[in-house]
């Protein structure tokens, strides 16, 4: 099947196709009569679509081990790509796998955002996965962005409250009246403090008894997408109180 050759013959060979079959205890018909060079072509075609999708989930972890895979990875993200598949090849935080595709000035962003922001990045980053990764986690991911804020802001907000969460960051920058993006409007922190808001109130399945509630995967996503921005403002310190001025004598 040509979607499995790259140059210079396939990279699904017979080595890949038998470790995987080992990890999901999978018995394809007709094994013995494949032959060497449409071993992965017959492989591909005894897949359903759910099984496509994990064997390629699978596949991108594999080759992020071996020589030569960041090639392979490569060839098969022009494949998704002008296939226009929903699915990309993603990395993030040492998590390689499929992930849903998003604009890649988005991608590109949040690349930058998990690669300089520290803990808070870490933890940005597997929300993402999370949120995007071919095993979705509405739960984790909500859950993640909001710790990756937090682990952002709390110091900078609350600097004597270690147990400071989203909820008292909130109040305290609402209540604090002062901080501001550097932008020239007497507003500029209703924006960020309604983002804060809009995460923290939406993460229903905070609170117990009646009012649990999983986030759906939409949730997630837009929780995430609203995390990686306030983590941005706090780490790179466009979200900020003036500085006190130098006292003279």
């Amino acid at each position: 099947m040509r979607f499995l050759r790259v140059q210079g013959g396939y990279f699904l060979n017979e080595s890949l196709v038998a470790k995987w079959d080992v990890a999901m205890r999978n018995d394809p018909p007709h094994r013995d009569d494949w032959s060497q060079g449409d071993a992965a072509a017959h492989y591909w075609e005894w897949l359903d679509e759910e099984q496509q999708l994990a064997f390629l989930d699978w596949l991108v972890y594999e080759l992020s081990h071996t020589d030569g895979g960041w090639q392979h990875k490569r060839d098969l993200e022009e494949i998704l790509h002008a296939g226009g598949s929903e699915w990309k090849v993603g990395d993030r935080g040492g998590n390689p796998g499929l992930e849903k595709r998003v604009p890649q000035g988005v991608a590109d962003a949040v690349d930058a955002v998990i690669a300089n922001s520290a803990t808070a990045g870490a933890l940005l980053s597997e929300a993402w996965h999370a949120a995007f990764g071919r095993n979705p986690d509405p739960e984790e991911a909500y859950e993640k962005a909001i710790k990756a804020v937090e682990e952002a802001g709390a110091e900078l907000v609350l600097p004597m409250n270690p147990k400071a969460t989203l909820g008292t960051m909130i109040a305290a920058v609402r209540d604090q009246g002062d901080w501001r993006l550097p932008l020239e409007s007497a507003s500029a922190v209703g924006a960020p403090l309604e983002m804060m808001k809009s995460l923290w109130e939406g993460q229903e399945s905070r609170h117990g008894g009646n009012g649990y509630r999983k986030p759906t995967p939409a949730e997630a996503e837009a929780a995430v997408l609203l995390a990686v921005p306030l983590v941005q403002f706090f780490t790179a310190g466009l979200l900020a109180r003036p500085t006190p001025p130098v006292a003279t004598e």
